[in-house]
């Protein structure tokens, strides 16, 4: 099986750690051990943890303390998995077959979009339109239905428009999949990222037919653990389990000892609030710095995650003006095309002050120089219609 490129993260490995500023990350600045121990972890504890393998399925406490966060879920819905990307990796690989069909919702990580093309299935998309805040092109959902999907991908909150779902439009999403026996995968990996504090519903258990998928690396701050989760019916985790034994066999022995502290009830909040330590500022601050362009961006402001999602009017393609913009001024973000909608630019907001500021000075720099071309309009107080999603083909990830 020939596997093409996934432009974002290789575009994110190659640079991130090479340029001045890395302003390309949806997650927040990570916490360090010596954090983790001021909020009452026993790194002692830590110390001696023996560096064996586990169950391969993720330690049965950390699975009950998981489950008890997703209502009617036992230890045998969890799946613990080196990443919540495993997770998607291990759900894909065992319901998907070749000519299938996958609704995905674009903007997005674009992962299983790319994991099902590389699989033989057919990719269809339905956008978040910008002009209504973000909630979803019903016609164009209800068109992906007609092609009876076997699968419907979703990232909620969204990465990247940080949109939440309204309730009717969550529902309307879960009465599709079961109206044409979809499964419906929800990825669940910003959840405790939404700026107001109120952590958003579930999807788990809206339907027999709902799969999601969480994990420490966004909102908890602990990306380097790689430890992420799914929560499913029994017989798709028994399935994904089989699979997980020719991955990566088991999760770290010491990542599933932080996420067992981590997810404690207490320990979460006070992750999560420390996430918003960072967003909330930052936020007010990016939207500041938005205004002073004049124009040069059309800005919905996100609800929840560590990123704002902008609109630029430049008929110059994100990709290569990502490009010039870490080439010139060594600050990365990532193009639109790698989240399925061109014209657009994610930026990272969950990093350090400091950084932030320099970083979106040195932006500011060089969307100042290239307003004065031809081909750059300004786009003050103008919400026109995205358009149709661009294609999954050579400027978006597969």
């Amino acid at each position: 099986m020939k596997i093409e490129q996934f432009d974002l993260e290789r575009g994110q490995s190659l640079w991130e750690n090479l340029v001045d500023f890395n302003l390309s990350e949806s997650g927040v600045h990570p916490v360090t051990l010596l954090d983790l121990a001021e909020m009452g972890m026993d790194l002692a504890d830590l110390e001696s943890t023996p560096l064996a393998y586990i169950q391969t399925n993720g330690s049965p406490e950390l699975r009950s303390s998981l489950a008890s966060q997703y209502p009617g879920a036992s230890e045998d819905h969890i799946e613990v998995t080196n990443g919540s990307s495993e997770a998607n990796l291990l759900v894909a690989q065992t319901l998907l077959e070749p000519g299938d069909t996958v609704l995905v919702q674009t903007p997005n990580y674009l992962q299983v979009a790319g994991l099902a093309l590389n699989l033989g299935a057919t990719v269809e998309t339905f956008d978040l339109r910008q002009e209504t805040d973000w909630e979803p092109d019903w016609q164009a959902f209800e068109e992906g239905l007609d092609k009876r999907p076997s699968l419907i991908y979703i990232s909620h909150p969204n990465n990247p428009t940080g949109h939440l779902l309204s309730a009717e439009s969550r529902a309307r999403i879960v009465a599709g999949a079961e109206r044409v026996g979809a499964w419906l995968l929800a990825d669940e990996v910003y959840r405790g990222a939404e700026l107001d504090g109120e952590i958003s519903p579930t999807f788990w258990g809206t339907s027999d037919r709902v799969i999601v998928v969480g994990g420490l690396s966004k909102a908890y701050g602990i990306p380097g653990a790689r430890l992420g989760w799914l929560v499913a019916p029994r017989e798709v985790v028994a399935g994904c389990w089989a699979l997980h034994d020719y991955t990566t066999i088991a999760p770290s022995a010491l990542s599933d000892r932080i996420a067992r502290f981590a997810v404690e009830p207490r320990n979460q909040a006070r992750l999560f609030a420390r996430a918003r330590t960072y967003m909330v500022p930052n936020r007010e601050l990016f939207r500041e710095w938005v205004e002073e362009l004049d124009g040069l961006l059309d800005y919905t402001e996100p609800r929840a995650g560590a990123y704002a999602f902008v609109r630029y009017g430049a008929s110059v393609g994100s990709v290569e003006l990502c490009d010039s913009i870490r080439r010139r001024h060594s600050v990365l973000i990532v193009p639109g095309a790698w989240m399925g909608m061109e014209g657009f630019l994610r930026i990272g907001l969950g990093t350090p002050r400091e950084a932030l500021v320099e970083g979106l000075r040195r932006l500011k720099e060089e969307l100042s120089r290239l307003s004065g071309s031809r081909e750059w309009r300004r786009l003050a107080h103008r919400r026109p219609r995205v358009g149709a999603s661009p294609s999954l083909g050579s400027s978006s990830p597969k």
